[in-house]
């Protein structure tokens, strides 16, 4: 494309947009999962000292104890198949570990009626990476972090969930104490940190997020944040859940950062609570089968912001294990942009070509004022992702 222009006003449509667009950016899981036909198998596994651990199959057979637990620092866990337990899946207490391509499920405690937890990643690391693993079908969270809420010999902080499955779902046959039919588990997430704590950090992205909040705990939500935490959610899916985002404000506050996610079939998008502060949300994306976008429990405190909402593309039908992040660019759809330049030199300044205002309307644009007749300009703008600012361009971005 020719990156100069001499026209004094151009009208770009969303068209232009949709011609280079990227191929579409997938949450959920990106690989294969579990451990293989010739996988060792054991009742449980207790890793001690650092190194890979791979192929294993975990079955608890039903047995009252954690399945795996990783007491020793730098330790990569994965292709893994862990299932069948009454206590925890992953209990991870120690630095520097990754869990990746494993599969996750029917870790179920007590009955539907009378649970109790049984988590499949929890304990209290510092620097995790989980990724490309599906968790499912546990009757307390899928993951959680830190349930004893202490700081020794360090607290958890610097987590990362990446292309993950999380989900649960009615049963399809009797488990344990759990019946046919009965949707066991609280949350897709859940936080709780030592109040003495530096706030933790974590940080959920391209993960899809489907069917909590429907049985055993009331405001049951995808991400129960809460505390003093400041997690990053980002080009996530969210279907069939009661609660995607649901935001406390109490015991410091958990901070939200919400960037590109997409909703399909939620009742409640985001429940605020305790007017809890600094939810940042943008680029949310909305498809079918939205109740409320905000359930107010009475709403945000200091910091809130909302902006760049979209339509999600539809929804695929189930079953899946990924589905595709709505594009941030579907916003412009039915818009026109219309964009005021400059002829001759000025206009082959890098925030006067086609390519710089493409740039800005793919970004965003962070604010814009009316044009100003009286001075025959147009003004300043700067790009949402703060990666380059126009520094005295005198152009008018209106959409």
């Amino acid at each position: 494309m020719n990156t100069t222009y001499s026209t004094s006003c151009l009208v770009l449509t969303a068209a232009l947009f949709a011609v280079s667009a990227t191929a579409a950016e997938y949450a959920g899981l990106a690989g294969r999962i579990g451990a293989g036909a010739n996988a060792k198998r054991v009742k449980e596994l207790r890793i001690t000292e650092s190194g890979v651990y791979e192929n294993i199959l975990v079955d608890g057979e039903w047995g009252q104890h954690d399945l795996v637990r990783i007491l020793a620092d730098d330790v990569v866990l994965r292709n893994c198949t862990i299932r069948y337990g009454q206590r925890d899946g992953i209990e991870v207490y120690a630095r520097n570990v990754r869990i990746e391509n494993c599969h996750i499920h029917h870790l179920l405690n007590q009955t539907f009626k009378e649970q109790k937890d049984s988590h499949g990643i929890t304990g209290r690391p510092l620097n995790l990476v989980v990724r490309n693993t599906e968790i499912s079908h546990v009757s307390g969270d899928a993951i959680q972090f830190d349930p004893s809420r202490k700081s020794e010999p360090y607290p958890w902080d610097k987590v990362l969930v990446e292309n993950c499955f999380l989900w649960t779902g009615p049963l399809d046959a009797d488990y344990a104490g759990f019946r046919k039919g009965e949707r066991p588990g609280e949350n897709a997430f859940d936080s709780k940190v030592d109040p003495k704590a530096p706030r933790a950090t974590i940080t959920i992205r391209n993960t899809l997020m489907k069917g909590w909040g429907h049985g055993q705990i009331g405001n049951g939500a995808a991400l129960n944040l809460k505390e003093q935490i400041h997690a990053i959610v980002e080009n996530d899916v969210f279907v069939e859940n009661d609660i995607a985002f649901r935001c406390r404000g109490t015991l410091g506050s958990a901070w939200v950062t919400a960037r590109n996610n997409t909703v399909y079939q939620t009742s409640r998008v985001f429940r605020l609570e305790h007017n809890v502060k600094n939810v940042k949300i943008s680029g949310l994306a909305l498809g079918e089968g939205i109740g409320q976008v905000f359930d107010n429990a009475p709403g945000p405190g200091e910091g809130f912001e909302d902006k760049g909402r979209r339509t999600a593309p539809p929804l695929a039908a189930w079953p899946y294990t990924g589905l595709p992040v709505g594009d941030v660019r579907a916003a412009l759809s039915a818009r026109r942009v219309v964009v005021h330049g400059h002829r001759g030199a000025r206009a082959m300044l890098p925030e006067n070509i086609i390519e710089g205002f493409r740039y800005a309307i793919e970004a965003g644009v962070a604010f814009h004022r009316p044009h100003d007749p009286a001075r025959n300009s147009c003004v300043r703008f700067t790009f949402l992702d703060g990666l380059r600012r126009a520094k005295s361009g005198e152009d008018q971005l209106t959409q």
